[in-house]
């Protein structure tokens, strides 16, 4: 009968474990999310039923609630989504909770990578990271990312197109829209120094285009537009809001 008691009671603690190891996440948090355009700190406000996480990632553009994380044992894995000049852009933080802090890899959409580490919040840290978090969004899908409205300056007076650009590690890729009908795109960025190169369908042929210039906040500055066999032109652009 003994024997039976203990065998009982090993049985009871081994299966009272899992509840005692459960790591608890909820509560403030200070998130330091690092992507390809630098670093910026936001209040996260976690939520935790089981292995269930949901939350909101507190910042001056507003809150951003999320839900369907996952916490299994101590990886943590959660996505939320911002807008982004328009576009919807999720973001996944994939990584490991150790005692009171975090830290692991982001996902930017499938456009970039980055990471990201976590600290439990103390009052003048939550207070003083919130207007940290205006840049993060704006520019998580990178510095190029977007529709812009460009303007090629000819001898014949300005022609308009549109150029439709997703960033992703360096690399550019997209559509021109002009007069000419639409093509693809594709190019760099280096810095602030951006190359986009397409070719233009025109009645008299097509004609390769090499366009250079300098990413200045919303706008490119020093632009030129090589257009083979014919010259340089001078264009410019400026983000469509």
């Amino acid at each position: 009968m003994t024997h039976v008691r203990v065998v009982a009671l090993s049985i009871a603690l081994f299966a009272a474990t899992p509840a005692f190891s459960q790591t608890s996440i909820a509560g403030d948090w200070d998130f330091t999310v690092n992507s390809p355009q630098g670093s910026n700190t936001t209040l996260v406000t976690l939520k935790q039923d089981g292995e269930k996480v949901s939350g909101i990632f507190k910042s001056q553009r507003g809150e951003l609630p999320f839900d369907g994380g996952v916490l299994a044992g101590n990886e943590l894995k959660f996505t939320f989504t911002i807008n982004t000049q328009g576009m919807q852009l999720p973001i996944t933080l994939t990584g490991k909770v150790e005692g009171e802090s975090m830290s692991g890899k982001a996902d930017f959409g499938g456009f970039a990578e980055g990471d990201w580490t976590a600290k439990r919040s103390t009052g003048a840290t939550a207070a003083a990271a919130a207007p940290a978090t205006t840049t993060a969004p704006a520019r998580a899908g990178g510095l190029v990312t977007g529709q812009w409205e460009v303007t090629f300056k000819t001898p014949a007076g300005d022609r308009p197109a549109t150029a439709n650009v997703t960033e992703a590690n360096g690399k550019l890729t997209g559509t021109v829209v002009s007069e000419a009908g639409e093509v693809p795109l594709n190019g760099t960025i280096d810095g602030k120094a951006v190359k986009i190169e397409f070719t233009a369908q025109t009645p008299q042929g097509s004609m390769n285009v090499t366009m250079t210039g300098d990413i200045e906040n919303d706008a490119v500055a020093n632009g030129k537009a090589e257009i083979v066999g014919l010259g340089v032109l001078e264009w410019t652009a400026k983000r469509k809001q």
